[in-house]
């Protein structure tokens, strides 16, 4: 008597066991499914191209269209403000085209004049001109577009961003197109980021959800469309057609949180070492370098 009653007492328990493992693998997330939820990211049908560089005419760029940050000063008693380890020049050298693309190329050398702990040369490449907020007609909003093929090199920092035009950084705002950290990053993900004077550098504390980040398969070793639609209300964030993250303007916002009703101006660069290029080693310099196939804004 006793044991039957304790052997159906041990079916039912194990009966019990098997239910629940069941519906808890039922409710569990399936991580392939989730991992390849995307959400479709395309050019507004009514916005036209306004501004434009296809980098096809010689090989020398197009100085009517861009400018350069040059030098290696400290900010903050940091080269640049991160520690970094590059000196930037205009020269041909760092900077050209070549085969209809923008070649930003590091290199591993001593430059007269450069801060302590500088030992590498690179370019920074901006559209600050007229040329690029009159094509603009004068307003941030459009959709902007870059296609590069960036290099996944330890020791790297490779970026394609936006400052505002007018104040002091972070106060002016700063969109982070595309960013790879040569500290941190793997050679699949690219990472995009919105910095504001109430929350910048690490933003991972922000509760309005200011970066995100895309596993591209081919990122280091293909071109990639790196995308933002910049809107009055809403900066959208896209690789190759598909939506990393969006910046939604909330009613309770000051300048603090959305200093993005002023133009901004696009610079690409690569740096060298840092708080994010991290630890560099010097025979990888030469293999640092960016091409960029177009630079496309629409309105």
């Amino acid at each position: 008597m006793c044991f039957n009653f304790i052997l159906i007492h041990l079916k039912l328990t194990l009966f019990a066991l098997l239910l629940l493992t069941s519906c808890a693998e039922d409710m569990s997330p399936k991580s392939d499914e989730s991992s390849s939820e995307v959400t479709p990211f395309n050019r507004p049908d009514n916005l036209s191209l306004v501004w434009s560089d296809e980098f096809d005419q010689g090989s020398l760029l197009d100085s009517s269209k861009w400018t350069y940050d040059l030098g290696s000063p400290l900010i903050g008693n940091t080269v640049w403000g991160n520690n970094e380890n590059q000196h930037y020049t205009n020269s041909s050298n760092n900077v050209y085209l070549s085969d209809g693309k923008l070649v930003i190329q590091a290199r591993h050398e001593t430059i007269s004049g450069a801060s302590p702990g500088v030992f590498a040369s690179s370019a920074r490449v901006k559209t600050e001109n007229d040329n690029f907020f009159n094509s603009l007609n004068n307003s941030p909003y459009g959709f902007y577009e870059i296609k590069a093929k960036i290099p996944c090199i330890k020791g790297a920092w490779p970026a394609i961003w936006i400052l505002g035009k007018e104040g002091d950084w972070p106060d002016r705002g700063e969109l982070d197109i595309m960013e790879w950290y040569g500290r941190y990053s793997d050679e699949v993900t690219v990472t995009q980021v919105v910095h504001t004077k109430a929350y910048h550098g690490d933003v991972r504390n922000s509760p309005y959800g200011q970066s995100g980040s895309q596993k591209i398969d081919q990122l280091c070793n293909d071109y990639n469309r790196f995308q933002l639609l910049w809107k009055e209300t809403e900066i959208i964030f896209g690789v190759n057609d598909q939506i990393t993250f969006t910046y939604t303007k909330k009613s309770s916002f000051t300048l603090d949180e959305w200093p993005f009703d002023q133009q901004g101006f696009l610079i690409i660069n690569v740096a060298v070492g840092g708080n994010l290029g991290g630890p560099v080693n010097t025979q990888d310099i030469s293999s640092m370098k960016m091409y960029v196939d177009y630079v496309r804004v629409y309105q």
